[in-house]
């Protein structure tokens, strides 16, 4: 595992189990999770409550080795909690919800379908409705509902996280910071990619919901800038938290101040959601989707789509796979970036810093954008590898054949410059749930319409492109009575 990388909770085998004891560890360990999970979003009666206690109770006693015995049973309780059980459990959440596993349609793999950087190679009908821009209703259900509702239920397991650790005496340092920048990153994922009007509702320890109120998208940024404040006040390591808080601010427009915040954040940091064929939920989605032919990598999207294949650039390797896509006679490109169950996926890095400060130069009518752009470019051969399962074996390519990048050169005009700011971006920063948060500032900071970036016209499926720019609400958020289907837009003033 990388050394900035998040953990995946998980059994080692380094004391001397056989291989089924620790299938059962680690499953016990799922159902443990899930099921406290569950307690928590369901907002339960008090019956519910103590039925669930009875359950874990029951599981805790059966059937498990000595590592999972515990002697102080009323552990629902934040004071009582198995923390670190809690804690792993967090983590868990927050990779399922961001990045996804298994065969899971997640924030990484929607907006990359929805913006220009894959296409639907399967016959799923609601992954080629969010394709093409024309996403179902809410009660319909979409590809993106899941995402949506697990983004929530990984910022409340921060939340319950951190009211253990309080409790317990742990007020600041690493797990502290990592909970606080997993809240703040949950934030992100919901306002760069659903539409406005999310509510932020709560639930109780008692089991009592709290509904939450809808709130802008501007507003959503807002509202993480002191959360990812905490996690660097609990750890002033945590560049993870930087980046978060720039992202946001970037978000807002507020771009002098991000670059501030990641301006000691080092080119060579990185930190990644890990992935691992340890067990379905924590294998690489992106590869799976791919591998059995769901999704292929696009090439100048609905005439407006970058040319992440023609483009033969280092940055984005990939190769065809003859055999074509599930759905028959659709090609099939396979982006080598993600090519086993294992890849681990960026969630914050010094390029996204050093990008992030070449974009509030060029906002401030700077000199140094363009210097910052071509140094990224000069380091891309050892900028990559730590980002690529194997990234030698790919580059120098058939489809890559080269492992440098030729300078960029000034363009002339503040839109030529914005556009390439935001193509460096996007091809930095392939397929790590940045693409559709830097389309939607392209429309709403920098004044493009949407018919002139999006995939547009004719759709290769049939029909043409809808005019979808955002992800919708899951359709249970209906249930609450603040949410107000009129806010569910783009975005809102």
């Amino acid at each position: 595992m990388p050394v900035s990388g998040l953990p995946i909770p998980t059994v080692r085998e380094s004391d001397g189990r056989d291989d089924r004891s620790m299938r059962i560890d680690l499953e016990t360990r799922k159902r443990v999770t899930y099921m406290f999970r569950r307690l928590n979003e369901a907002g339960a009666s008090r019956v519910r409550w103590l039925a669930m206690t009875g359950a874990l109770a029951l599981l805790f006693t059966t059937g498990c080795d000595s590592v999972l015995e515990v002697t102080e049973r009323e552990f629902l309780t934040p004071a009582g909690t198995n923390v670190e059980l809690l804690f792993n459990g967090a983590i868990r959440d927050f990779n399922q919800a961001y990045s996804g596993g298994g065969l899971d349609d997640r924030i990484l793999a929607n907006e990359a379908l929805l913006t220009d950087q894959l296409f639907s190679s399967g016959t799923f009908s609601t992954r080629t409705a969010t394709d093409q821009r024309d996403q179902f209703s809410m009660v319909q259900g979409n590809t993106s509902d899941a995402g949506y509702v697990e983004l929530h239920q990984a910022r409340r397991a921060a939340l319950r996280t951190l009211e253990a650790l309080t409790e317990a005496g742990e007020t600041s340092g690493s797990r502290v910071s990592t909970m606080k920048m997993m809240e703040g990153f949950s934030y992100i994922g919901l306002g760069e990619n659903y539409c406005s009007g999310i509510p932020f509702s709560d639930v109780t320890p008692e089991g009592e919901l709290v509904a939450g109120s809808p709130i802008s998208t501007s507003q959503v940024f807002e509202a993480v800038i002191p959360i990812f404040d905490a996690a660097i006040a609990a750890d002033g390591s945590n560049d993870a938290a930087r980046v978060g808080k720039a992202r946001a601010l970037v978000n807002l427009g507020r771009y002098s101040e991000a670059a501030g915040v990641v301006s000691g954040v080092a080119t060579s940091y990185l930190r990644t959601i890990e992935h691992s064929d340890n067990s379905g939920d924590q294998e690489n989605p992106i590869f799976n989707l791919q591998s059995n032919g769901r999704y292929s990598l696009s090439d100048l999207e609905g005439g407006n789509g970058l040319p992440y294949r023609s483009a033969q650039d280092p940055r984005i390797p990939w190769t065809e796979n003859p055999l074509g896509g599930f759905d028959a006679g659709i090609r099939l490109f396979l982006v080598e970036k993600y090519t086993d169950r294992n890849a681990p996926v960026v969630l914050a890095d010094g390029i996204e810093a050093r990008l992030i400060e070449a974009e509030a130069d060029l906002n401030a009518s700077g000199t140094n954008w363009l210097t910052i752009l071509n140094d990224l470019r000069s380091q891309v051969a050892t900028l990559m590898p730590p980002r690529f399962v194997s990234y030698s074996s790919k580059v120098p390519g058939p489809n890559n054949p080269t492992t440098t990048l030729a300078p960029l050169t000034d363009p002339g005009t503040f839109d030529l410059r914005v556009d390439m700011l935001m193509s460096e971006r996007a091809f930095w920063m392939f397929i790590t749930a940045h693409r559709l948060g830097d389309m939607r500032r392209l429309i709403r900071d920098y004044g493009r319409s949407q018919t002139s970036l999006f995939p547009n016209g004719s759709y290769f499926k049939g029909g043409t492109y809808g005019d979808d720019v955002v992800l919708p609400l899951e359709f249970d958020e209906t249930n609450n009575s603040n949410y107000d289907d009129a806010l569910c837009v783009f975005e809102t003033p």
